[in-house]
């Protein structure tokens, strides 16, 4: 597990990324589906970040399992990496809301004490989601992607995530690969090749 961050005059960009070298299993899977849903998440303009947390954490406490950092947090142009005032966290007294042009960072984990750990982060555009319905002439917000890097296909179970959680991937990897494959040649481009190609769910 390795993070990035690079800082520039005009904003910051932080990613954390995983790479399995042996077997993979167990619990990824559950992490993989809090990220996804995270990512998709729809929720009305004037709401704080700890509302959202429970989409990530979900998947994790229907097994009674939990993880201690905070889901996600703001990046900071050529100041702090993690810089406020928005997060998506347990800590409910942040009542600051999530808003349209706002950068948020979408990172659940698990970690086992002394074993192992699993995370990895993009970065989340906070943008107008397009509903049918406005309901109480309340807008609704959603997120568009700013980071891609590949999740590595040693790391996914298909057979544990719905139809939908493996279009998603597909969908996600497949601008992954638009997106970074003109900038690399050789080996390099076959192992982008290798984790966004598309999967074939059984």
């Amino acid at each position: 597990m390795d993070g990035v961050f690079a800082g520039f005059d005009n904003g910051g960009l932080l990613i954390t990324f995983l790479v399995v070298y042996g077997i993979s299993g167990g619990l990824w899977y559950l992490w993989l589906q809090g990220h996804i849903a995270l990512d998709q998440a729809v929720f009305p303009e004037n709401t704080p970040g700890f509302v959202l947390d429970a989409f990530a954490r979900s998947f994790l406490w229907k097994i009674g399992l939990d993880y201690r950092h905070g889901t996600g947090h703001g990046v900071g142009a050529a100041l702090n990496v993690h810089e406020g005032p928005q997060s998506i966290s347990f800590r409910f007294g942040n009542m600051t809301p999530l808003q349209k042009g706002m950068v948020v960072s979408n990172e659940p984990g698990y970690y086992e004490d002394h074993a192992f750990g699993i995370r990895i982060e993009n970065l989340l555009y906070v943008e107008e989601a397009d509903t049918p319905n406005r309901f109480g002439g309340i807008g609704y917000l959603g997120f568009e992607k700013l980071t891609f890097v590949p999740i590595q296909a040693k790391l996914v179970a298909l057979s544990l995530l719905s139809v939908a959680e493996v279009e998603w991937l597909d969908n996600y990897h497949s601008q992954v690969w638009e997106k970074v494959s003109p900038l690399l040649d050789g080996s390099a481009r076959q192992w982008l090749w290798n984790n966004t190609r598309p999967f074939v769910k059984p």
